[in-house]
C-alpha cells in the first residue's frame, strides 16, 4: 500500500465489490501468451486478499485483467505491494500475504513464493533480490536458491530501495510511529551492513537512483505542518538538494523522470492533476504539464515510461474500483486506456524476443 492516500479509502474500500469498466482496448478473460506489452500490478484492497496482475499486448490491444488467475488457477493474494523483472523471472512482493511471489516472465506460471514478514519494495543485482521489510529490515534473497541469505537492521517501516555502486540506499520512513523518520539508510553489500544514514526531509517513501549516480528521494512530511519534499543525493559527496518540485509519485527512465501531482481542495477533491517530466542530466523541468488539456479521471497513482517506445503510462484509481491505465505518445498525445485491478501499482515492460 502507498502510505499517502491508501489509507484514508480502507475502511469504505473494503466491503465493497471488485468491478470491471470499460475502456478503449479488447478486456477479457481467455488465456492469453506473453508477446510484448506490459504488465500491471493491482495492489487490490488492503486486507482484501484480491490483488491482481493485468497483463496488457501491444500487437493486438488486448488487456487481460486476471492474468496470474488464469495461469495459476489461484488468486495472487493479499495487498501487492511492489513487481520487479530480474533475468527470466518476476519478482512481486506481497505486503498482506508476507510472501514474495516468484513468476515465470514468459509464461506467467508461478515458480515458488519466499516467505518473508511484510515485504515493501524491491531491487535487483548481482543475483540477488534486495527487499525492505516493514518491521526494519532490508533482506538479501538468492535467485538460484530463493533463499533469504541475509537480514540487516535499518530505520522503522523502510518503503523505497535504490541500489547504486555496490550500496543500497533505503528510505526509512518510519510509517507507523508517532514521530516519522526521516533518514535514508545506506548499506554496503558487500558486508550487508548499514554504514551510515543520510539526514533527508521527515517520512522518505520513494528511493530512485538515475543513470548520473545521483538518488531522487520523495518524501510525505508529516502530512499536516510539514510538507513532503523532493530530494536529491549526490552520492559522491551525500550532500542534500531540494527540488523545487511537487511530488505525489515518480519514476526515471533515461535521462528523464516522470512525475505526476495533484493536491486536494477544500472539500477534499483531488484538483490540479499533473504529468511533469523533469531532465535529470541537467536538472531542469522539460515540461510542466506532459498531458496538456487530456482530462485524467480518478487519482494519478502511478507514473512509468516503455524505455523503447517512450511511451508513458499513468495508473490512476479511486481505491475502491478497478483502476485505468492511460498511455500517451512522447509528445503527450493521448493514445489509448485500458482497466487495471484496484490501485494500479507497478508496471512492468516485456518484451518477447
Amino acid at each position: 500500500m502507498k502510505t499517502n492516500n491508501f489509507f484514508r479509502a480502507m475502511l469504505i474500500a473494503a466491503s465493497l465489490p471488485l468491478v470491471l469498466i470499460s475502456c478503449d482496448p479488447k478486456e477479457e478473460t481467455e488465456t492469453v501468451e506473453v508477446s510484448t506489452g506490459l504488465f500491471v500490478l493491482g495492489q487490490g484492497k488492503f486486507q482484501g486478499n484480491n490483488a491482481n496482475i493485468t497483463y496488457f499486448d501491444y500487437a493486438n490491444g488486448f488487456a487481460s485483467n486476471y492474468f496470474f488467475e488464469d495461469k495459476n488457477n489461484r488468486g495472487l493474494g493479499d495487498t501487492g505491494q511492489d513487481m520487479i523483472r530480474y533475468g527470466s523471472k518476476i519478482y512481486i512482493a506481497m505486503y498482506g500475504s508476507n510472501v514474495i511471489e516468484v513468476i515465470n516472465s514468459t509464461t506467467g506460471i508461478s515458480i515458488d513464493t519466499i516467505k518473508v514478514i511484510a515485504p515493501r519494495y524491491m531491487t535487483t543485482g548481482n543475483g540477488k533480490i534486495y527487499v525492505t521489510l516493514y518491521g526494519g529490515k532490508v533482506a538479501q534473497i538468492d535467485t538460484i536458491s530463493m533463499n533469504t541469505e541475509k537480514t540487516v537492521n535499518v530505520g522503522p517501516n523502510p518503503e523505497g530501495i535504490a541500489l547504486y555502486n555496490n550500496k543500497l540506499y533505503v528510505a526509512n520512513s518510519g510509517g507507523l510511529q508517532t514521530v516519522k523518520d526521516s533518514t535514508i539508510s545506506v548499506i554496503d553489500i558487500a558486508t550487508f551492513t548499514e554504514t551510515k544514514k543520510i539526514k533527508v526531509n521527515l517520512n522518505p517513501a520513494s528511493v530512485k537512483v538515475d543513470s548520473y549516480g545521483d538518488i531522487y528521494v520523495k518524501s510525505n512530511g508529516n502530512y499536516g505542518n510539514i510538507q513532503g519534499k523532493f530530494q536529491r543525493i549526490n552520492t559522491q559527496t551525500e550532500a542534500v538538494t531540494d527540488i523545487n518540485i511537487t511530488v505525489q509519485g515518480f519514476d526515471i527512465v533515461g535521462d528523464y523522470a516522470y512525475i505526476y501531482n495533484f493536491e486536494y481542495d477544500a472539500s477534499w477533491q483531488v484538483a490540479n492533476k499533473k504529468l511533469k517530466i523533469y531532465d535529470v542530466k541537467n536538472e531542469v523541468i522539460v515540461t510542466d504539464n506532459f498531458t496538456g488539456t487530456y482530462v485524467i479521471e480518478k487519482i494519478p497513482y502511478i507514473v512509468a515510461a516503455d524505455p523503447i517506445t517512450n511511451d508513458v503510462f499513468l495508473g490512476v484509481t479511486d481505491y475502491v474500483n478497478n483502476g485505468k491505465m492511460y498511455c500517451f505518445d512522447k509528445d503527450g498525445k493521448y493514445k489509448y486506456s485500458f482497466t487495471t485491478g484496484i490501485n494500479p501499482a507497478k508496471v512492468v515492460f516485456v518484451t518477447k524476443k
